[in-house]
């Protein structure tokens, strides 16, 4: 747990704090609104998609949501956004399937304030959500420790500078005089590093320029020269 935005929702004694629930599996939803029950917060209410939220001109009272998703992908990640740039005070926090190093970035970067899995939810979901509401962000403490960019190795870097720079796997081999098998050893090793599952996942993490890590991760060679198709 670290500290956020010491200004939002400052104040609120949890007894005060009433959570809107944002599912569109409505099991998930039900069995989030009676964890929250059993810790003591009330329900404000359920929508399956933000705009049965945002569309309300209570909105602005909201403060605090419980996104409850499978998954976050591109759909829930601009429920994120759409809710922070509607709700900039609101607490949000992320119930989630399964979570990587990767998902968490992705979902600070889009304004979640509070994330844990699924499997947690009924330990933690009351704190979480009264941590955020008191301005902290809350993580699992396994994945808090990974939120740094990934520690890769030098030739880790290098396989996948030239894979940013569109180099297959034979070409790699080529240059850097190693055997394709282990140029797929490498890449393998990094996508877990980075969370990612393809050449194409890796490529636009690093190079998005919202929340990719940035180029400043790779080294194109040993000896810093840089290589392009053909040389």
């Amino acid at each position: 747990m670290r500290s956020k935005d010491p200004g939002r929702a400052s104040g609120v004694e949890p007894q005060e704090l009433s959570v809107t629930v944002l599912a569109a599996d409505d099991i998930r939803g039900r069995r989030a609104e009676s964890i929250l029950a059993a810790g003591g917060l009330r329900s404000r209410g359920r929508a399956a998609r933000p705009e049965g939220l945002l569309d309300d001109e209570r909105s602005l009272e909201i403060r605090a949501i419980v996104v409850v998703a499978e998954e976050f992908d591109a759909e829930v990640g601009g429920w994120f956004r759409a809710l922070r740039q509607r709700l900039p005070a609101a607490a949000l926090v992320c119930v989630i399937g399964s979570l990587t190093p990767r998902v968490v970035r992705d979902a600070l970067a889009s304004g979640a304030d509070g994330l844990l899995l699924e499997q947690d939810a009924e330990a933690g979901l009351g704190p979480a959500v009264r941590a955020a509401c008191a301005g902290q962000i809350t993580l699992p403490r396994e994945l808090g420790r990974d939120l740094a960019a990934p520690r890769l190795s030098s030739r880790e870097k290098q396989v996948l500078g030239m894979v940013v720079m569109g180099f297959t796997n034979g070409e790699i081999a080529r240059k850097l005089y190693l055997a394709e098998s282990t140029v797929k050893s490498h890449l393998s090793s990094s996508f877990a590093k980075l969370g990612v599952r393809s050449r194409n996942e890796a490529t636009a993490l690093i190079l998005d320029p919202e929340r990719g890590l940035g180029t400043g991760i790779l080294a194109i060679s040993e000896g810093g020269e840089r290589l392009g198709p053909g040389s």
